[in-house]
């Protein structure tokens, strides 16, 4: 889940992202709103170039309020690290992928984690630099991305024992599986012309070409 530094400002997520803080709901949907919030400012300006002022300012609530429901910036990061970080690590557990053969279950992981790669959130993860955290959330988002790249590699041996993939360089077909997945985050936009499951779709057609049984 490697970041990168090249954006399309054309592209960029808009305020709708993160909606208003609720005032009349429970303390937990002030904190999502608030989490939203400041996803949305780091995938917009960049981590170091957002304050917590503006992500107050975003909410129209005070910097006492951010602090009182989450914290200050770097908890707000942690946070939605976090929310990316628990959303790919279910999408590969055995669990959550139900096909038949390995070529089934590897296409509902791309569906999976192109999802979560289009969530704001998602989004977040993959355009802050890993040198903004905590060495905690470094160290939980280096053994996240180990275990979704195992999973792919189990997923392709496992298509190539069945018959429904193409005997191929496992090593090399995970890092451009897993890499053309990231970088689904430099580009997409909720307002573009793709939705996530089309994505999904059109990028899993592109992998599945190459993996084809000859």
């Amino acid at each position: 889940m490697e970041s990168f530094a090249d954006r399309s400002p054309a592209n960029e997520p808009g305020a709708n992202d993160a909606p208003p803080l609720p005032r009349a709901k429970g303390a937990e949907a002030r904190r999502e709103a608030i989490l939203d919030a400041a996803a949305v400012c780091f995938v917009e300006r960049g981590y170091g170039a957002t304050s917590v002022d503006d992500i107050a300012e975003r909410l129209g609530v005070s910097k006492p309020t951010l602090y009182y429901h989450v914290g200050g910036k770097q908890e707000l990061l942690g946070a939605s690290f976090s929310r990316a970080l628990d959303a790919y690590s279910d999408a590969v557990e055995d669990t959550a992928v139900s096909g038949v053969t390995g070529r089934e279950r590897l296409h509902q992981v791309v569906q999976k984690y192109v999802e979560i790669t289009t969530t704001v959130h998602g989004r977040c993860l993959h355009r802050v630099p890993d040198v903004e955290l905590t060495p905690e959330v470094r160290d939980r988002l280096r053994a996240v991305k180990r275990k979704v790249d195992a999973r792919i590699r189990d997923l392709l041996r496992e298509g190539v024992r069945d018959g429904s993939l193409r005997s191929a360089d496992i090593r090399m077909s995970t890092f451009a599986i897993s890499g053309a997945m990231n970088s689904i985050a430099q580009w997409y936009a909720p307002s573009g012309k793709l939705n996530p499951d089309e994505i999904a779709e059109r990028l899993w057609d592109s992998f599945a070409e190459g993996l084809r049984p000859r």
